[in-house]
Parts: C-alpha cells; structure tokens; sequence
C-alpha cells in the first residue's frame, strides 16, 4: 500500500540533477500536489518542475537562486539530493581534488542549501527537509573512503539538525540510499 499526500499549495525544492532518486522524489511530490523547483548546476529536465542551474557548492549562487524565488521565499519541503559518488577504488590513488569534490557536493553542499532555507522555515514554524545519504555513511564501503565519510557526516548532520529545530515545527529526516557498487 503506497502512502499519498496532499501537497496542494506547498513549494517543494530539489537539490540535484533529477535522475534517478532526484527524478523519482520530483514526480512524487508533483503528485501530490506540490510546485517542484530543481537546483542543478547543470539543470534539469523534470516535465511540470521547474529547473535553475546552482551549484551548490556556491554559497552565492544558492543566495542568488534563493533571492529569485521571492523576497520572503516560502520553501515548505527541501530535498538535499545533489551528490557525486566520484571514482571508485583505493584511496590512495583518490587525488585531493577528487575526494574534496565529494565532500564539497555532498555533504557541505547539503549544510549549505539548508542553512539558506532553514532561517525561512523557522520563521514560519513550518518546514520539511530531507537529506538524501547513502547507507555507505553507517557501513563504509571500500572504494569508496570519501563518499562514506561523506555520508556520514550527512547522517549525523541530520541527526543534530533534527534535535536542534525539535519543537520549532520543523522536522528534519533522512534517507540512507543503496549505491550499487563494482565488487
């Protein structure tokens, strides 16, 4: 039995390109009723979403994009779901630019899309934000040094952020995804 939601009215933002995962959460949440904004730095092509190109690993352009939604943007439901998984195999034949790339995409790219958002919901005493892991934070996998230690910091970020607004009307959750991975 699937769940359904009614989104009419809500405002829903997407951080990545809106494939796979990202594509599947935009269509659910068009579904039901929500306006679906995507943030990519590449853009994306979601039918009936609307897309801005953001790096969000530019605390000025997540401010710029921001600031076109509206004066006082109303962003009801943040999905955190831009990332990179980067070359696989050992980390000692990872370059620092890789692994730096990684952390910058996913995991800070995650604290700083909500730190923009978070403000507006709390201002409002409403807000939902979901940060999209990856179950390599709580296993680490071998190949992949930097996007575990990556994930997990999106686990315990969530965590913390969730006990800090508790009270606050907003709810702070995440999703531990499956990657498949070369053996």
């Amino acid at each position: 039995m699937s769940n359904s939601y009614d989104l009419t009215g809500k405002l829903a933002l997407v951080t990545g390109r809106a494939k796979g995962i990202g594509k599947a959460v935009a269509e659910i949440l068009m579904a039901s009723g929500a306006e679906v904004r995507i943030w990519d730095r590449h853009g994306a092509d979601v039918s009936g979403a609307r897309s801005s190109v953001v790096d969000v690993t530019r605390t000025d352009a997540i401010a710029r994009a921001l600031a076109e939604l509206a004066a006082e943007p109303v962003i009801d439901i943040l999905v955190n779901d831009a990332g990179t998984l980067g070359g696989v195999g050992p980390f000692v034949d990872q370059t620092a630019d890789g692994w730096q790339r990684i952390v910058d995409v996913n995991l800070l790219g995650t604290l700083r899309v909500t730190q923009a958002v978070l403000p507006h919901m709390l201002r409002r005493r409403s807000g939902r934000i979901v940060n999209l892991g990856s179950l390599a934070g709580k296993e680490g996998l071998a190949g992949l040094a930097a996007y575990s230690a990556a994930s997990v910091g999106i686990i315990a970020f969530t965590k913390a952020l969730s006990r800090e607004v508790a009270g606050h009307g907003v709810f702070v959750n995440g999703i531990a995804r499956v990657r498949s991975t070369p053996t």
